[in-house]
């Protein structure tokens, strides 16, 4: 199979995941106490949007569709607290301990490397997850609803909605056209995915990685050896040629006695 399509099976399989374990905490009225709240604007929301006899260009039906739009944009506060929490738990810490791989990834049989030959930080999988989960558009929707009036922020919605749309976009695209399958997110953190065996849990390119580290090391070693006798060999020139000078002056002044 080719690996941008690992790629994005492994993704959707994880953001399945995250979906799945996030629901119950949602929904429960003691972590968000505002649920039945959007629920009740959402299913409200819908109604309207699905309504074939709606006039749609009317004044009222605009205002409404903002009205609740606002509404829920208010209720889903912690929806998308919950959410973007549990984006990073998993695309970031689970991924970081987990040496570049989720579940899908694990399935797929593919991890996350540095394009570069060095060891990825838990800096590199947060600002990787960022980019490729939209966390920054969310973030703005959730702060967006303290900073603008009901029509701002269904003007911040759309401009939201469609940025995002770009981002995957583009970061599809570039996974599945470019010979590297590296996306977007992959350019900017500097890494990419490479497909491993199942027989070894060890990958290859991690194995290289970490034999360049201890050939760097032992060359470091190796030099500070070198300076070390360097300095020895020095000392003892210095030495020798004291000594020398020593033993001219007092030849010369025998010579003269």
């Amino acid at each position: 199979m080719d690996i941008s399509l690992k790629r994005i099976i492994a993704y959707i399989i994880d953001v399945l995941i995250v979906t799945i374990i996030m629901i119950p905490f949602i929904r429960l009225k003691a972590i968000n106490p505002y649920i039945d709240e959007y629920n009740k604007y959402y299913e409200e929301y819908t109604k309207l949007v699905n309504d074939e006899d709606a006039d749609i260009k009317s004044d009222e039906y605009k205002d409404r569709i903002i009205e609740l739009n606002y509404k829920l944009g208010e209720y889903k506060q912690v929806n998308s607290s919950l959410s973007v929490v549990g984006i990073i738990i998993y695309f970031v810490i689970v991924q970081y301990f987990l040496k570049g791989q989720t579940i899908g990834k694990k399935i797929l049989n593919i991890r996350i490397v540095s394009n570069k030959d060095k060891k990825l930080n838990i800096g590199h999988y947060f600002i990787r997850t960022v980019i490729l989960n939209n966390i920054i558009f969310s973030l703005l929707l959730i702060f967006g609803i303290y900073l603008f009036n009901a029509e701002g922020y269904y003007v911040l919605s759309l401009v939201v909605s469609y940025l995002q749309l770009l981002v995957i976009s583009v970061i599809v695209l570039m996974v599945v056209l470019r010979k590297d399958n590296r996306g977007l997110h992959d350019i900017l953190v500097g890494t990419k995915v490479i497909s491993i065996n199942v027989t070894n849990e060890e990958d290859v390119e991690i194995k290289t990685i970490e034999n360049k580290e201890i050939i760097e090391e032992k060359e470091v070693i190796k030099n500070n050896t070198k300076n070390s006798s360097k300095k020895t060999t020095s000392k003892a020139n210095n030495k020798n040629s004291s000594n020398k000078t020593k033993k001219m002056t007092s030849t010369k002044k025998s010579k003269k006695l």
